[in-house]
């Protein structure tokens, strides 16, 4: 027998809760809103007044300044100039003097030159920043590029809820975002946020049947981030398979596939085995001369090593795993329409592809990926849910 302080303490919050849903149901699609919104507004908050710092924030510099500047020691000097004007002196001092690599980088321009094909690339973004460093300077550029990416994500997805009557999960979409490290990639400077705006628009236009716009916004993701053609080409293959969109996708990555071989021979990419030894095994101080031989025993403790990485000290695997799972016990493949299936496999299958061809094991490289994936599982479960109450309703009154 319960006592009168427990039952009266139990009837206090049995009030409670049901007073909040009360209030709760016929407002949750603006509270979910709010949340969303809330959050991205956190978010670029803290990325103005709190951006991390990296070294790529020389190499980018560099890539911005270059059109403008021929002598590679000029180009040197002001892009670290650039810099240091734009980070403490503690985080400069982290930067040029951390380990030899940075400071080789810091001393040698000819050195620091070699490195510039890995960013000359990401040909859309640099592009941008040249544009914004008309009004500012070219690191305030870069890191506008990544606050308004993250403001555009938000955006984005707000809409994709609206037109999908799921505004009121805006909690869930947040957690999914700080899980993808939403937050990481919008304080570094680094295009991985500006890519995801193409990249979730893409799956909104697929979604609605509108592939031209779907292609092309690819084509912008893929020139802001050039390995993003691995995802581009499953997407062709599950399209070419199941019907919606097959054109379109097929005449987009033959573009892309095209300008990534224009891209790597005009921009002096030292190639996929050297970025991928530079990445995993070793940051050697110049690529001048450097051709490592490729090795599968090398290639295979590259993977190995990454994978121990994302287990220990990054979420996307764990996420991953989750989103799967998820799918196999709460999500009916039959009843989800075709377009979303299509999508959803053909980020699964990127994953995989993606980091089968280059295991990169931070979660930031796959938050395009993640997102997507969340939100098509999340879209789907709400249709069910809603059938499964629809049929419940007919059974009732029959």
């Amino acid at each position: 027998m319960s006592n009168l302080a427990q039952r009266c303490l139990e009837k206090t919050f049995l009030l409670t809760f049901q007073t909040l849903c009360r209030i709760y149901r016929p407002l949750r699609s603006w509270i979910g809103a709010g949340v969303l919104c809330l959050f991205i507004a956190m978010t670029a908050a803290v990325v103005h007044v709190f951006p991390l710092s990296n070294w790529d924030m020389f190499a980018y510099t560099a890539t911005v300044l270059e059109p403008q500047i021929e002598n590679t020691s000029e180009l040197h000097r002001q892009s670290y100039a650039f810099v240091k004007d734009n980070v403490s002196e503690g985080e400069y001092l982290t930067l040029t003097q951390d380990r030899g690599y940075r400071i080789r980088q810091a001393e040698d321009p000819e050195a620091f030159v070699t490195m510039l094909g890995f960013y000359r690339l990401k040909i859309l973004y640099v592009e941008t920043a040249r544009l914004l460093s008309g009004f500012t300077n070219p690191v305030a550029a870069l890191r506008l590029v990544s606050l308004l990416s993250a403001i555009a994500v938000g955006g984005l997805l707000l809409i994709w809820m609206a037109r999908t009557g799921t505004l009121m999960y805006g909690p869930i979409v947040v957690a999914l975002l700080v899980l993808s490290a939403f937050g990481d990639a919008a304080q570094l400077l680094s295009p991985d946020l500006y890519a995801t705006v193409f990249l979730v628009l893409t799956a909104l236009f697929y979604l609605e049947r509108l592939d031209l716009p779907a292609a092309l916004s690819l084509v912008a993701a893929f020139l802001v981030r050039p390995d993003h053609l691995a995802f581009i080409g499953v997407f062709f293959v599950f399209a070419a398979i199941y019907g919606p969109g097959r054109w379109s996708m097929t005449i987009c990555f033959a573009a892309c596939f095209g300008l990534y071989l224009w891209l790597t021979s005009g921009a002096d990419h030292p190639g996929w085995w050297i970025h991928m030894w530079f990445t995993h095994v070793e940051y050697v101080p110049t690529l001048k001369g450097f051709d490592p031989p490729f090795s599968v025993s090398g290639y295979l403790q590259m993977l190995v090593r990454s994978t121990v990485r994302s287990v220990m000290s990054q979420t996307w695997l764990a996420l991953l795993f989750a989103q799967v799972l998820f799918f196999v016990k709460c999500i009916c493949p039959e009843k989800t329409d075709l377009r979303s299936r299509v999508l959803l496999y053909s980020v699964f299958a990127s994953i995989c592809a993606k980091y089968l061809v280059f295991p990169h094991y931070e979660t930031r490289f796959y938050l395009p990926y993640l997102v997507i994936m969340g939100m098509i599982l999340l879209v789907s479960w709400h249709r069910q849910q809603q059938e499964v109450s629809q049929e419940s309703i007919k059974a009732a009154v029959q």
